[in-house]
């Protein structure tokens, strides 16, 4: 385990617990730094995976819709839930995502001409105060009560698993990303996949300033972790775990990301974790002709 240290001039370091990590994993092309922290709860919920896969940017939805139909599976008739977000980006710097509940991917991209920033959400929070989503679950014959919650409880409209929750879809939603042309353009990217405790209190474009601190400094190498303690020092008490990649230049693998937040245990986010690693494999056992 990596000791906790200060990160950036004037920021504290995020307090240890047991379970807490910092770390690089490699893919050949790059690492993705990986960030966790244990908040307030008694338990880390947030499961997390990184590996590479032979794939097109073509067929990365169909794939993405593929195992997250599988893990539905799997978990369906479980009384806990867990979000889930997985994404593909190519070697040709397409990205594709998928998505259920409040785990977001946003993509941050730095111009080094003129030191600006910018922070995109991709995807959407399913949140059952949603109007959208508050009249899908009313049209299956759910409720959501005054507090914006399913039956007054469940804050998401989507999830895997929550399965006594009358309207709650295993639906995912879709969304994708050209980022060749922005390192075409000579501007760096970088990715953030995250479970919802990173922005329990602040928004994306609060990430602006730590992230321009972090380049000044060149300390951008640490950004996961960076990331985690900025969202503790500014009061999330939530679990954290972050994935964040700095686009190479020379990306040459497919690279699949993904992170499960279990709300209630962890025994839902750890079978979807684990149906989307035997997804993985049965792909890579089976390789295209």
């Amino acid at each position: 385990m990596t000791s906790k240290k200060k990160l950036l001039n004037g920021q504290d370091p995020v307090p240890a617990h047991a379970g807490d990590e910092s770390r690089d994993i490699s893919f050949g092309s790059g690492a993705v730094q990986m960030a966790t922290y244990r908040g307030g709860r008694p338990y880390q919920e947030d499961r997390y995976l990184v590996d590479t896969l032979d794939i097109t940017a073509r067929e990365a939805k169909l794939f993405l819709a593929d195992i997250f139909s599988a893990a539905a599976k799997k978990t369906d008739s479980n009384r806990a839930g867990s979000t889930g977000t997985a994404l593909v980006l190519t070697a040709d710097l397409q990205l594709s995502a998928a998505y259920l509940g409040d785990s977001p991917v946003v993509v941050f991209v730095h111009d080094p001409a003129t030191g600006d920033i910018t922070a995109r959400k991709l995807t959407k929070d399913h949140h059952a105060a949603i109007p959208a989503e508050k009249a899908r679950i009313e049209r299956a014959g759910g409720t959501v009560a005054a507090n914006g919650r399913v039956e007054g409880s469940l804050m998401l409209s989507r999830a895997f698993g929550d399965g006594g929750y009358l309207g709650v879809s295993r639906k995912p939603e879709f969304s994708a990303a050209d980022l060749k042309k922005e390192i075409d353009a000579g501007r760096d990217v970088y990715l953030c996949l995250s479970s919802d405790g990173l922005y329990e209190t602040l928004d994306p474009d609060d990430y602006i300033a730590p992230l321009q601190d972090a380049i000044a400094q060149k300390k951008d190498g640490s950004l996961a972790e960076i990331f985690a303690a900025y969202a503790h020092e500014n009061g999330s008490g939530d679990n954290i775990t972050a994935l964040v990649l700095k686009i190479p230049r020379d990306m040459k693998e497919n690279l699949f990301l993904a992170i499960a937040d279990g709300h209630g245990g962890s025994k839902t986010s750890t079978q979807v974790i684990e149906s989307w690693e035997e997804s993985l494999a049965k792909r890579k056992a089976s390789p295209k002709p």
